[in-house]
């Protein structure tokens, strides 16, 4: 299965190259964030997964810092996302570590496709 298919709005050519060069700087930050949440680092393309965890989280963090009443499906996608991110965790800076792993991931996703096209 090809799952970069699953990133909507974004050229899944571009998007597994720009995954590809985030990968080469970042490749112990989505190890961390996979081990935490869950993916097995022996699936398949759970770089993936990773990604889409971290593009997801992106949307939950506009979803809070904005001023618009946000819609009960994004409050329960936020609501999981943050479940899985912080499932076992006994502190709250293991929480934020991993939002902020998430937060650099995406932004530099970004700025690495934007500079691709």
């Amino acid at each position: 299965m090809n799952r970069i298919s699953l990133i909507e709005g974004y050229n899944e050519k571009r998007s597994r190259e720009t995954l590809n060069l985030l990968l080469r700087d970042r490749k112990n930050e989505f190890k961390e964030l996979a081990e935490a949440i869950g993916i097995p680092q022996t699936a398949s393309d759970w770089e993936v997964i990773v990604l889409k965890l971290c593009l997801d989280f992106e949307d939950c963090f506009k979803t809070w810092t904005d001023g618009e009443e946000p819609n009960p499906l994004k409050n329960s996608k936020c609501m999981t996302i943050m479940r899985e991110i912080g499932k076992g965790k006994k502190h709250i800076h293991e929480i934020i570590h991993l939002q902020d792993m998430a937060f650099t991931l995406y932004t530099e996703f970004h700025q690495i496709y934007k500079r691709l096209s």
